[in-house]
């Protein structure tokens, strides 16, 4: 029988409160093996790697920081800081991987790879900054810098949901209008025209055909839209999908500079906080293209430039992540040693120059998703429209 990983918290023959982790074929089971071993089990649940990820929340994952670097800040050892934690979080998914990464810190491993191997929902520049803080002693710090990150990264996504969500709904509102008209209305002029459907041409015979269809095949309509919507979302859930998905988005104007300020913004302030948190120019670049989602390619020819003795200027000018006004800063930076304070003013400006794009997308989009939805519920009240007036004519 196959074994699976449990984490417990439980209390021991000291009656101390310990956490670690057990393996068993199932929770009975462990449960079993942990009282014979005098163990009063607090409480079980299944181990993080045997969950999925995509059940923790954003918030959640912050929030974990958040309070790991106020106890950090405060003195609080890592291990009763993570026991802390992992006991006020406890109905949430994210607390099985906070007392498997205690069980690793129980085991020796630092605070990094423990949350590398027992909470894998991270960006690697969250790891890299653990690594500097335990290095460094200034571990409460970088969590605090990776909060804010996190933070703005999280904030500028909901920014664009929320900017796209009014012209959504009127998008999904106006489809539903359209497909009662073609279900419910356009079919009856069919029926009332039935005997003159010969004398029908051009964008009359095909709005009403195409509602008679759309009547007789609803369910299977439907079906194949669904399924249409549905292979769409899954290819753009995976890496290659979502880089498509983000050109496509990027060849649109309006789109095009949202998007570019917005990433330029984030991989400015990653650089900012690893280089600010001791981590190597050649890391800090790794890991803020890894943030990027770049092509692979890309990105090893920018780390491969950079090992070559290029500056960072002009390595990443010509990849189009810095403009002529940011290169300069950098290259000042570069000279006066303040590298990672000229990043963080190049995030500064990017991010302003994002809120100015998302404000002018928002007042474009909403008239413009009105404009689609009502031209075309104008062009089949206007093609029913015409065919009664052929017929009214043929008729006179």
């Amino acid at each position: 029988m196959n074994e699976r990983r449990f984490t417990y918290r439980a209390l021991d023959a000291g009656g101390r409160t310990t956490t670690n982790v057990v393996s068993a074929p199932n929770r009975a089971e462990a449960l079993r093996r942990l009282r014979g071993e005098n163990k009063v089990v607090i409480e079980v649940s299944e181990a993080a790697e045997t969950q999925r990820t995509s059940a923790i929340k954003a918030d959640d994952r912050i929030q974990v920081l958040r309070q790991l670097g106020v106890m950090a800040r405060a003195g609080v050892e890592l291990l009763e800081a993570l026991d802390t934690i992992a006991s006020a979080m406890k109905d949430r998914p994210i607390a099985a991987h906070l007392r498997a990464a205690a069980g690793q810190l129980r085991q020796g491993q630092r605070l990094a790879r423990a949350f590398e191997i027992a909470a894998p929902f991270y960006p690697a520049y969250v790891y890299a900054l653990m690594r500097a803080g335990e290095s460094s002693g200034k571990l409460a710090i970088v969590l605090e810098e990776a909060v804010r990150q996190l933070s703005y990264e999280e904030r500028s996504k909901r920014d664009i949901q929320n900017a796209l969500a009014y012209p959504a709904f009127l998008v999904v509102a106006g489809a539903v209008s359209i497909g009662f008209l073609f279900y419910a209305v356009v079919p009856r002029f069919g029926d009332m025209l039935r005997n003159a459907r010969a004398e029908l041409t051009g964008l009359s015979a095909f709005v009403i055909g195409a509602g008679e269809f759309f009547r007789d095949n609803a369910l299977l309509v439907m079906l194949g839209f669904a399924a249409l919507i549905a292979a769409v979302a899954g290819a753009f859930t995976t890496e290659s999908g979502a880089r498509a998905a983000g050109d496509m988005a990027r060849a649109i104007p309006g789109l095009k500079q949202l998007l570019e300020a917005r990433r330029r913004a984030n991989w400015a302030r990653i650089m900012a906080i690893t280089l600010d948190s001791g981590v190597s120019v050649l890391d800090a670049s790794a890991l803020a293209a890894a943030s990027l989602h770049q092509a692979p390619t890309e990105s090893a020819a920018a780390i491969q430039a950079l090992r070559g003795g290029k500056r960072v200027d002009e390595t990443f000018s010509k990849s189009g992540l810095l403009t002529p006004v940011d290169a300069s800063m950098i290259r000042a930076g570069q000279r006066s040693g303040a590298l990672g304070e000229m990043f963080r003013a190049v995030a500064d400006r990017n991010e302003e120059d994002f809120r100015d794009a998302l404000k002018r997308l928002t007042l474009l989009v909403e008239p413009i998703a009105i404009a689609l939805v009502a031209s075309a519920i104008g062009v089949i009240v206007l093609s029913l429209v015409s065919a009664l007036a052929s017929i009214y004519e043929s008729i006179g």
